[in-house]
């Protein structure tokens, strides 16, 4: 819905919701051990009579006299892992509501308001950086199980549910001395991004499992003693077991939001009829606060919990454009 009041004034309000499949699960092992078999413990690792032995070659870690109980529970026994490589089977659920406000006033001064509170949701979030400073990258973490989605469902690594924004420009009136300059400031104060955990020591790695995740016990984000040292409460996660898959959500943890403030100087040279230079000399970081990347998620490392780096301090940029 969009709103003029008048020519200087402008209010819009909107709700945006999607709903799409795209790039999935990154090389799901079609292989792996039923996650029934887990319950059979230490017997997975006892040493049976292998049927295939002479059939596959003896260099092969299946091709000894013996092997693992577990490897013959496996959809292809002659195999270690059948891999589906970036396969379009996921999902993303997408929410938005949107408002942003204009307003123009008299000699050159404009602000422009806006606010984004949205949800994010998937079971792949292949294509989103596990920082919201650097843009997005690939990420290949993997699936707790991959005959079992569900339990990749959560809020995306891409998820960051609050943004408000707020900018203005203003035009020195030709009545000044500087007359002709542009100068202008942006603020942007956002939430942070979700965080994957995951066990340092992946137990179910030899039963074809990517990636083992803790039990969670707790709400970890419920800490109010937050630094860098400790960013979220490391009690709520305990150990899963050698032969279970953890109870942790695969995006349990929120990380460090974002508060930043620009500042831009512009002017327009008209050198002559057909020909303008612009020069343009903007600070980004204008507080040299540098952003805090995202915590630790590795349970069970010494550095897990902790924020060891950060976004870029204080910038300074310099532009000139040629139009003709």
């Amino acid at each position: 819905m969009q709103k003029t009041f008048g020519s200087d004034l402008n209010f819009e309000i909107g709700y945006l919701g999607s709903k799409n499949t795209h790039l999935g699960l990154p090389e799901s092992n079609l292989n792996q051990l039923p996650a029934a078999d887990l319950a059979m413990g230490s017997a997975l690792t006892a040493k049976v009579a292998n049927p295939y032995y002479g059939q596959v070659p003896a260099s092969s870690s299946l091709g000894q006299p013996t092997i693992a109980q577990q490897q013959l529970l496996r959809a292809f026994p002659r195999f270690t892992n059948v891999a589906l490589f970036r396969d379009n089977v996921a999902d993303s659920e997408y929410e938005a509501l949107q408002a942003k406000l204009e307003k123009r006033f008299s000699r050159g001064l404009t602000f422009t308001f806006a606010y984004t509170f949205s949800k994010l949701i998937d079971d792949a979030s292949t294509y989103f950086s596990q920082t919201i400073f650097t843009g997005p990258t690939l990420t290949t973490i993997g699936a707790a199980d991959a005959f079992n989605r569900k339990l990749e469902r959560d809020v995306s690594s891409g998820d960051i549910p609050r943004v408000f924004s707020a900018g203005w420009v203003y035009r020195i009136p030709r009545w000044w001395k500087v007359a002709g300059w542009e100068i202008g400031g942006l603020v942007r104060i956002q939430a942070g991004d979700a965080v994957p955990v995951t066990q340092a020591t992946n137990t179910l790695s030899a039963f074809g499992y990517a990636v083992q995740r803790p039990n969670r016990i707790g709400n970890p984000n419920d800490f109010a003693n937050r630094s860098a040292s400790q960013w979220f409460d490391k009690s709520a996660f305990t150990a899963a077991g050698q032969f279970s898959i953890g109870s942790s959500s695969r995006n349990p943890v929120r990380g460090p939001g974002l508060q930043d403030a620009d500042l831009m100087i512009a002017k327009t040279f008209r050198i002559s009829e057909w020909f303008n230079f612009e020069f343009r000399a903007e600070v980004f970081n204008v507080s040299n606060t540098p952003p805090l990347n995202d915590p630790n998620g590795s349970f069970g490392s010494a550095a897990f919990g902790t924020i060891t780096s950060a976004g870029n301090p204080r910038d300074f940029e310099f532009a000139g454009k040629m139009r003709f």
